[in-house]
């Protein structure tokens, strides 16, 4: 756990007024492995700027995970009643307040960046552009939105691959862009790539584990097979999408000889993913 990235968070809450969204917001987000937020941090330090530069925008992400998280879970979505190794948050608060908090962290995501004296105005617009882009419409909305209209009989592999690269690839990144922004590069196909292509490692990883791991293990309901969700387990059994994750870290590996920066803090995380 990264405290001063905790305490980051902590003392943003600590400054909201006392409700019972705030107290609902305090479960959300407690026990997040803030693994994009990790992310920002690696690439920053690779570019050898202090990862504190990246925390107002990494909050804004972790945010909008937590939000998307909590409107994942809903009745109307996947009706899970897990998350983060505890009840989910609509079980934990009623499901009103469950939609209210997850609007409030989306909503609280852009206010931050654009009250934070971190960046300058491009890189507030940036940033703020590039959160909405890859959370909405453009992204992980739109993801979303293929999710629950497809079923495991809809047998397009050409349709898991678009849910990937918009529903999970979309948070992903935009925790790649953000330390480019912040460090004022211009090499945005290069770090979306990037970030697209650790979501999909990140989904292919989850498909497997819905059938490997326990929900004790991941702390969340394994609902996909449940809910007759299309994942990668329709197109090859567990052995073949082990190997499928063995060769997009390869690749990865291979793509991150070409980045700008020092790829050692972003491997080493990579490596505790690939670990999971």
């Amino acid at each position: 756990m990264n405290n001063n990235f905790e305490n980051h968070i902590k003392n943003y809450l600590d400054g909201q007024r006392v409700d019972l969204i705030l107290q609902a917001s305090e479960y959300a987000l407690e026990g997040g492995k803030r693994f994009r937020p990790e992310i920002i941090f690696a690439i920053l330090k690779g570019m050898d700027i202090p990862e504190e530069k990246g925390y107002d925008a990494a909050m804004a992400l972790e945010f909008i995970q937590t939000y998307s998280l909590i409107h994942d879970d809903l009745p109307a979505m996947d009706d899970d009643d897990l998350r983060r190794g505890k009840p989910s948050l609509h079980k934990a608060f009623r499901e009103d307040i469950a939609i209210l908090t997850g609007d409030q962290l989306l909503t609280d995501s852009f206010r931050i960046v654009s009250e934070s004296e971190d960046y300058d105005d491009e890189t507030k617009v940036n940033i703020i552009k590039t959160l909405s882009t890859y959370a909405g419409r453009d992204g992980m909305i739109y993801g979303q939105l293929l999710d629950v209209t497809s079923g495991n009989k809809d047998l397009d592999m050409d349709k898991l691959l678009l849910i990937q690269e918009n529903k999970t690839a979309g948070l992903f990144k935009i925790a790649c862009l953000i330390p480019m922004y912040i460090a004022k590069l211009n090499q945005e196909e290069y770090f979306t790539r990037l970030g697209s292509m650790i979501g999909h490692i990140f989904q292919n990883q989850d498909d497997l584990f819905d059938v490997i791991k326990s929900e004790e293990e991941m702390g969340k309901n394994l609902s996909d097979i449940r809910n007759e969700k299309l994942t990668a387990l329709q197109f090859c059994d567990v052995d073949g999408l082990k190997k499928l994750i063995q060769k997009e870290f390869d690749e990865l590996s291979v793509y991150l000889d070409e980045a700008s920066f020092d790829t050692e803090y972003l491997e080493e995380l990579l490596k505790r993913l690939k670990e999971r």
